[in-house]
Parts: structure tokens; sequence; C-alpha cells
């Protein structure tokens, strides 16, 4: 298996013929010579090469630093370890975003993203300049991302609707968490031009909120986030505020890609009363153009090695087979079929 960092790619072309005219102007005949006997090297080497040559899949991770260059990562040794025949290739990307459209024009196989840009892609919703029709899903379960939406505890903000006019740290530029929020506000009858966004990290966000510079952080990560777990830790009073669950379920209503999710004192022991909000279920997709048995051979690699997944990052631990395919866009037929075999999704 490889790793490539994309718009690193560099194709040098080496110029024989102008190379052999430079040394030796005087023998065009050389060059002749020379290039008939490169040729018929070359064509049988590369003739010899394919009939050896494995398929390549490329996956679409993620930035550096991130869960999703390890799952990545991860997918493409056990791709290469259990399916004969198949090599993986690796690639850094910017993610959640970048993903759908790698494996939509054809430079990618297998990409991982959230499964609510998975949806706006296939659908093409924004961001999206039209309809990702080439996305299929493989699976899904990957460790969601919860939205913890961070005040002052004295701050009196006790609902989306008190955001008005408030100044919010909506996470950095091109992270989904932006996205997400533009959907929480909308369904409590706001836009992000009712509020004052900034767009720094979650960590950075935090540390604005402490220092009096914002009125809300979004954190939109796996849960406990060590940017909360400090925050809580300091001597400033925070909280996290809590969705009822009237608002919470009339949301999953409306926008059927997010999940529900608690944050209770298990994760952040200050907490006094459980916290109700969303999440970003996180999954994996290949495309259309792959066929059936080499998606369920893939499929199988996986999820007959659960255990061995579960090895590459703590998000894959939350994969299970009886939710595995769940997907909001339409299943692969090579993963249906898996997941049929299994007796976890319906005939």
């Amino acid at each position: 298996m490889s790793c490539m960092v994309r718009g690193n790619r560099r194709r040098r072309v080496f110029m024989l013929k102008g190379f052999i005219h430079r040394l030796h102007p005087a023998f065009p005949s050389l060059w002749m010579t020379v290039a008939l006997l490169m040729a018929l090297t070359v064509g049988a080497v590369q003739g010899s090469a394919a009939g050896a040559r494995s398929q390549l899949i490329t996956v679409a991770s993620g930035p550096l630093g991130g869960a999703y260059y390890p799952v990545g990562v991860g997918i493409g040794e056990m791709v290469k370890k259990y399916v004969p025949g198949l090599e993986s290739r690796v690639e850094v990307t910017g993610g959640t975003v970048e993903n759908p459209a790698l494996l939509q024009q054809g430079d990618a196989e297998i990409g991982i993203a959230n499964a609510h840009i998975a949806y706006f892609a296939y659908h093409g919703m924004k961001p999206f300049p039209a309809e990702f029709s080439d996305l299929r899903g493989l699976f899904i379960g990957l460790a969601p991302g919860a939205a913890q939406y961070v005040v002052m505890a004295d701050s009196g903000i006790r609902s989306i609707r008190d955001l008005k006019g408030k100044r919010v740290a909506v996470g950095p530029p091109g992270n989904s968490s932006f996205l997400v929020f533009e959907n929480v506000l909308d369904y409590f009858g706001l836009s992000i031009k009712d509020v004052r966004p900034s767009y720094i990290s979650f960590a950075e966000g935090v540390s604005a909120l402490l220092d009096g510079h914002v009125d809300m952080a979004i954190v939109q990560a796996g849960i406990p986030s060590p940017a909360v777990q400090e925050a809580f830790a300091g001597t400033k009073k925070i909280q996290l505020m809590s969705l009822t669950e009237e608002e919470r379920n009339g949301f999953l209503e409306q926008y059927p890609y997010f999940s529900g999710i608690d944050i209770t004192s298990q994760y952040y022991p200050q907490l006094t009363a459980t916290v109700r909000t969303i999440a970003t279920s996180n999954m994996v997709m290949v495309t259309s153009r792959m066929d059936e048995e080499t998606v369920y051979q893939i499929t199988a690699a996986i999820f007959d090695h659960l255990d061995e997944f579960y090895q590459v990052h703590p998000v894959a631990r939350w994969v299970t087979l009886e939710d595995a395919a769940k997907t909001p866009i339409p299943l692969h037929p090579g993963a249906a079929r898996y997941f049929r075999e299994k007796g976890v999704l319906e005939q």
C-alpha cells in the first residue's frame, strides 16, 4: 500500500530522442536503431507487467492528524491483506467535502465522509453543484461527531433562539460543523445572518469563549472532546446547551441524515444533567463503477475481521455489523449482498 498527497503529483517526461540527438547530432540513424530497440523492450516489459498487475484501489481519506487518515490506511491494509488481486493507495485529502467529488470524478474508489455530506452530495444539495449519482454506501458507523454547544454558565443562553445577534465560533473554514449549524438555525427559524460567526478552530473557539470574545463555541467532534474537557477543568464555569426531547425529535424528522446522541457525566464528570444534542454519523463510500464481486470482497475483508478493524483507530470501534447497512445513500450491490447474507439487511 502507498500513500499519496493530492496536489503533489508530478510527471517527469524524459525526451530520449532529443537527448540522443544532442549527444550525437551527426548520427540520426543511431536514434532510429535505439528507438526501435527501446520500443521492442518497453513493449515486452509492459506486456509482461500487465499480465501480472493487480487492480489498484485508491482510498480517499482525510488530512494528516485527523481520524479519517488512519481509518483509510486501515481499510487499505485490510483490502490488500484479504482481497486477492487488489492493491491499495491511500490519498491524503481535504476530507469529508472533497472525498465525494473524488469518487464521482473517478479519482478514488473508496472514500470516507460525514453521512449527511454523502447525502448532500448524492442528491446535489449545497455545497455540491450537482447530483453525485455514482456514490454508493459501503458501510456506516464510524464514531459520530457530536454537536457540542458550549456557553458560559451565566450567559443566559439556554436555547438556539437565544443566539440571535450573538457571537458564535462556528468552527474552522470548510468544516462540516458550519453546515450542521446552518440546519440547526433553520429549524429554529434563524439563519447565519442572525448571528455573528467566527471561523476558527474548535480549540480556539472555546478559548475565545472563556476570554469573552464569543458568546458560544461549537465543537463538532467525538466525545469527550479535549477542548471541552479543558474548559470544564478551568476556573470559569461553562455548560453545554441542551435541546429538549421535542426539539431534537422534530429536528431529526426534518433532517433524517443526522442522529441523536446524549452527553452524560460519563464523558464530562462536571455535567449534572444529560445533554441532548445531535450528531453527524460517519460512513465509508464506494463508487458505482466498482463491480459487485469486488465490493462484496472488500466488505467481507472488513466485517469478517472486525476485531482487527477496531485496532486502526478508536473511531472504528463504533462500527457494528447490525447497523452498518443503514447508510443514507443507496448501498452498493456488493455490500448489500454481504449484509443480506449476514441477516442484517432484508432480502
